[in-house]
């Protein structure tokens, strides 16, 4: 994979694409509201056809929801102008049963928001209800991902629904509210005390309070508020560079089926190196309950950087031990000249030796260090 650095999403401008695809297919609050209100009504009977259609204007924030959808649409459009290949073009345009990519699509949809919507798009496919069967049924116009899209999102207005209902509690918290004065200072908690949220922190912050929780804290909000951080700016890819002692470029993601946050380690030609996997779970536990340094955290660059290193997931780069290489390929070479040396110089001091001992120079040389040495000794006696 090759990342462009500094590539900035285009958010604005895929969310108003996405908007007019489903106007155009008639694919509103209204048509999706009516498809979930029909599948959940049992189960949820305080909630109007409109509650549910309000779901989908939040489920079209998300961006992988967004991504999903211009793929799907864009597909039947190409297939609409007989644009794509064959015999792809052909598949496509007949919405062939035995195809499968439009539900394999539709269902990586549905499970960003969990089993309820998973099981929902499962029963909803095979009945086709609503705005589905219209798309499904409309001669001329190749809906083959459309309608399972339809369904996709009807699913995760479910999901949306089935898992933000609000929990019964003694102290009256409602879901998203704070109605209680203790709750609005939030805070961290870093070595079993209480630490002041920093720049993108307060994303992370959670009442102290054991016994006084928001009841929306879990590990869904954990990845999606994770997700809000990496997703705002670069700043916080640029500031886990810098943790990672500059030694490579990253691109971040939340990947939302797996509860993974996902480090990509590019070289300086931004050519990818290496991974590293985040357990979202362990994660969210050694922020909360298992930090044993005293040291508190400045930033989420530096939470998920102190993680990293002590669960030895970093992939130290190669240039070290390159280093070291180095230097003993060094030491093999001044060994090499040192020996090139000597040999050079023996055969020279070998010719002055024996020209001492001929003129018994040597002899006198021997003489005079043995006087000296029964000098040091008669010294030393004294």
């Amino acid at each position: 994979m090759v990342a462009t650095k500094g590539f900035k999403y285009p958010d604005r401008e895929l969310y108003d694409w996405v908007l007019n695809e489903l106007h155009k297919r008639n694919i509103n609050n209204e048509t999706i509201g009516e498809i979930a209100y029909d599948m959940q009504h049992q189960y949820l009977p305080h909630l109007t056809v409109e509650d549910f259609g309000a779901q989908l204007d939040e489920v079209l924030k998300k961006r992988e929801v967004l991504n999903i959808l211009a793929t799907g649409f864009a597909l039947d459009n190409l297939a609409q102008d007989g644009l794509l290949p064959e015999p792809l073009q052909s598949i496509v345009a007949n919405d062939s049963g035995v195809f499968g990519v439009d539900e394999g699509l539709s269902l990586s949809l549905s499970q960003l928001y969990g089993s309820i919507a998973v099981t929902n798009y499962g029963y909803e496919d095979k009945d086709k209800p609503g705005i589905a069967a219209q798309l499904d049924n409309s001669n001329g116009q190749v809906n083959t991902f459309a309608d399972d899209l339809a369904l996709a999102l009807a699913s995760a207005v479910i999901g949306r629904c089935g898992h933000g209902s609000k929990l019964e509690l003694e102290d009256n918290t409602v879901e998203g509210k704070q109605i209680n004065d203790e709750f609005k200072e939030l805070k961290l908690v870093v070595n079993g005390k209480e630490v002041e949220p920093q720049g993108d922190l307060v994303y992370f912050a959670k009442p102290i309070n054991s016994d006084r929780k928001l009841p929306n804290w879990d590990l869904n909000k954990f990845a999606n508020d994770l997700g809000k951080a990496i997703n705002n700016s670069q700043e916080l890819a640029d500031r886990l560079e810098e943790a990672f002692s500059h030694d490579y470029y990253v691109n971040l993601s939340v990947d939302m089926v797996t509860w993974q946050l996902v480090i990509e380690l590019l070289d300086n030609k931004m050519e990818f190196v290496d991974v590293v996997f985040v357990d979202l779970k362990h994660f969210l536990d050694y922020v909360y309950l298992e930090v044993d340094s005293p040291s508190e955290f400045v930033d989420t660059a530096q939470m998920i950087a102190q993680y990293v290193f002590e669960h030895d997931l970093y992939p130290y780069p190669e240039d070290s031990n390159d280093l070291e290489e180095s230097d003993d390929e060094d030491n093999e070479l001044d060994m090499s000249e040192m020996t090139k040396a000597l040999a050079a110089i023996t055969p020279l001091f070998m010719e002055h030796f024996n020209s001492l001992i001929k003129s018994g120079s040597l002899d006198s040389l021997i003489d005079m260090l043995s006087d000296k040495e029964d000098n040091r000794k008669d010294d030393a006696n004294e």
